[in-house]
């Protein structure tokens, strides 16, 4: 099949989230099974300044937007088999330092849509399936339904959903700008909404894992899309994210202290425990680690920590390492802990690649006590470390880590239902139990080690749906 992925970012080019994890694998695992794929990026300032010299310039255009007609420049170049088209626009992407936040987004957003239909066009149509991706690219299968040529409306469409609360929402007046006549397909509350758009007329839509796709039909999850979600049940699906080991691998990490594999992880975490406390200045090398690489924010669960953390360090029970930043009252939160425990508390507000694994190494447990992760990538990461999340059962994280049965000694890591102090309380408590009895501990850290999370599984199903819509 003729794949055309279709975002706002993707790695090695540039990032700012998961998406760009995504769009930086999916398409090499799909390549690998024997399509042609194809993805397409706005070209903005970061790709511009990194990879100017090797981008050819292969068809100019122009787009209509309110009254004007903005360029399309169609630049190329291959990249580990696939071709990467960039769109150039000075004016929308090319110096600007930021992909989303500011004032005209979507103005530009809108302007992306209409230039990926022009280079489809270029294509001669040659094209099997759209995959789509978050709000960015929710206008394009709108523009495809409403469009007059029967080559364009042919192409299957697929809207993947990587975090539901961001919609692409703007006032009505962006109307003009978007050059496509107005209806309730496009609108919501009076708004704008380009994620609805992708929900509503595409021919199909994912999510980025089978318990968030259930989650976003119900309100304290939807956004409000609950009830669009709701009706496109049939043709909805949750698809778990992969993980690149080739990146992620304790056996072969340049970044930690000491590389391990599943057959002498023991000395392996043993070794990278202490040089991760020595990172810290920490010193107690028999009690366990908890582990924080994250964005420290409320949706992300810290804030229950409150309250229920303290007594345990006053009791010497644990050791609590954070990496990340994020609101103000959290990171003010965990220096107060620092200031009253230094000798079992560390923490480094910002982020670094080489920190975040050697925690992913060194620590015992990672701690992801979400109120709802469509995905999440960390848990991946830590069980492939020989680290044991530590999860609120939502979304990715539901679908990726069997809770510890201390009466079965089964489970991959430690779960909890209920977003509350007290259910993880208990869970902590549980971990420590769990710490305490080596082999179990041990046995729950080899199955978890053994997890396979590879994006290789969740291209097959991708496929399976491709072809399903009439992809051959």
């Amino acid at each position: 099949m003729k794949i055309l992925f279709i975002g706002s970012e993707a790695t090695p080019f540039v990032k700012t989230g998961g998406l760009a994890d995504v769009l930086g694998s999916l398409p090499k695992a799909m390549e690998k099974r024997g399509h042609e794929i194809t993805l397409i990026l706005p070209k903005n300032k970061a790709i511009k300044e990194k990879y100017q010299e090797k981008l050819i310039l292969e068809h100019t255009t122009k787009v209509p937007i309110a009254k004007k007609k903005e360029f399309v420049g169609i630049e190329s170049m291959r990249h580990e088999g696939m071709t990467i088209y960039f769109i150039d626009n000075e004016y929308y992407f090319g110096y600007r330092p930021n992909l989303y936040g500011d004032y005209d987004d979507g103005e530009r957003y809108g302007y992306f849509s209409h230039a990926v239909i022009a280079l489809i066009k270029h294509l001669n149509y040659d094209v099997d399936i759209l995959h789509l991706h978050d709000w960015q690219t929710g206008l394009i299968p709108y523009i495809m339904k409403v469009s007059k040529e029967k080559r364009l409306r042919h192409i299957h469409t697929v809207f993947t959903i990587h975090n539901i609360a961001y919609q692409g929402i703007f006032d009505k007046q962006l109307m003009p700008y978007l050059s496509v006549p107005f209806s309730e397909e496009i609108e919501y509350d009076g708004m704008i909404n380009f994620l609805k758009s992708g929900i509503v007329t595409a021919d199909y839509v994912t999510t980025v894992s089978p318990a968030y796709a259930e989650e976003i039909q119900y309100a304290y999850f939807g956004y409000g899309m609950e009830g669009i979600l709701k009706d496109r049940k049939d043709t909805l699906k949750g698809i778990m994210n992969g993980i690149n080991y080739e990146d992620f691998n304790s056996k072969t990490d340049p970044l930690i202290h000491k590389n391990y594999h599943l057959h002498n992880y023991l000395k392996g975490k043993e070794a990278n425990k202490q040089a991760l406390l020595k990172m810290f200045h920490l010193e107690n090398e028999t009690l366990p680690v908890f582990g924080i690489v994250s964005r420290l924010t409320e949706q992300k669960g810290f804030t229950l920590l409150k309250g229920i953390i303290e007594p345990l360090l006053k009791a010497k029970k644990l050791q609590l390492i954070v990496l990340g930043s994020g609101d103000k009252d959290l990171q003010h939160y965990f220096e107060s802990l620092r200031r009253a425990y230094p000798e079992l508390v560390g923490l480094y507000f910002g982020y670094s690649e080489k920190i975040a694994r050697n925690i992913y190494a060194g620590a015992d447990f990672f701690l992801m006590p979400s109120r709802f992760e469509p995905c999440g990538l960390s848990q991946l990461i830590a069980l492939k470390y020989g680290t044991l999340p530590v999860v609120r059962q939502t979304g990715g994280l539901k679908d990726s880590v069997e809770p510890y049965n201390k009466f079965t000694n089964s489970g991959t890591g430690l779960g909890f239902l209920n977003f509350s102090s007290e259910d993880l309380a208990r869970t902590l408590d549980a971990a420590l139990a769990l710490f305490n009895n080596k082999r179990n501990f041990n046995q729950v850290r080899r199955r978890g080690m053994q997890e396979d999370f590879s994006w290789e599984a969740s291209a097959k199903i991708y496929e399976e749906l491709y072809q399903s819509l009439g992809g051959e």
